[in-house]
């Protein structure tokens, strides 16, 4: 593990508790929502993670079309899954905040909707990828991770597009007051941190996938 990562894990590490501190004892508790208030940390910092995870993937899709280099691919496929997992996050922490909210833990409205094609798309974006040929599936998931992407910007705007419970006059507004807002800033640093520090692990692990491989294959062919 190279010192950067270690300085990563560390940082990442402090910021961690100093977050849960400031959200059980530092942050207002919200007049309207309480206590279930305080999922917004979590659920809100998934999704900014899901954007920059699935923006990564989408960089690199496109680095890899116009480079065929493998490492873009590894780096992209890397970003995909923990974006994945964070979009999942997004997904099991929304009802629980909309039970409260609205009475009820799914409704069709335009974000959670969107949110959930995103997550469909990213999980295609796998399936595609386990079944085709290894020459096939980077170039074709390269191209589905960059059309799937589109999804984030429709997803962030739905209120906006659409008329939505999401919205605050019509959904649970938070009274953000300074210490809710301070709060919510050091957990997405928390998040970005924690992304940052498995995208490289990841990355890591898949290039040595990766070689090992090609060794195995070289060792096949001069035994063959």
């Amino acid at each position: 593990m190279g010192k950067s990562v270690k300085i990563l894990t560390v940082a990442t590490a402090i910021l961690l508790f100093i977050a849960l501190y400031l959200i059980f004892g530092y942050a207002a508790v919200e007049k309207s929502m309480l206590e279930v208030q305080k999922i917004f940390y979590l659920h809100v910092s998934a999704a900014m993670t899901v954007y920059l995870a699935f923006g990564v993937n989408f960089i690199f899709s496109i680095k890899y079309l116009i480079k065929r280099k493998s490492n873009d691919d590894l780096l992209a496929v890397s970003a995909a899954e923990i974006g994945l997992v964070f979009c999942t996050i997004v997904l099991l922490s929304g009802p629980i905040w909309a039970k409260y909210a609205w009475n009820t833990w799914w409704n069709w409205e335009a974000r959670l909707t969107s949110t959930l094609v995103l997550w469909l798309m990213y999980v295609g974006y796998f399936i595609l990828r386990s079944a085709l040929a290894e020459d096939k599936q980077k170039l074709y998931s390269a191209v589905l991770g960059i059309i799937a992407f589109f999804d984030v910007p429709i997803v962030h705007f739905a209120t906006k597009f659409w008329e939505s419970k999401h919205h605050p006059e019509r959904g649970a507004k938070i009274d953000v007051v300074p210490t809710i807002l301070h709060t919510w800033l050091v957990v997405l640093l928390v998040f970005i941190g924690l992304f940052s520090l498995l995208l490289i692990l990841q990355y890591q692990i898949k290039k040595t996938e990766s070689r090992y491989e090609v060794i195995r294959r070289k060792h096949i062919e001069e035994t063959s």
